[in-house]
């Protein structure tokens, strides 16, 4: 990030709403791997998988 912005995974998705908040933490938590590896799949991202299939 340029000038010294840093990525906040809770601040950029702040205004996704599923109305219901495990479905908003997995996506907040899967975007955040994804992130990490963004060139990967997500099980190619993902420590294990339950982690790519959480």
């Amino acid at each position: 990030m340029a000038g010294g912005d840093t990525f906040n995974m809770a601040e950029e998705f702040a205004d996704v709403d599923f109305n219901e908040e495990r479905l908003e933490k997995r996506f907040r938590r899967t975007m955040e791997t994804l992130s990490k590896n963004p060139r990967k799949s997500i099980y190619g991202s993902s420590a294990n998988r339950a982690e790519a299939s959480d």
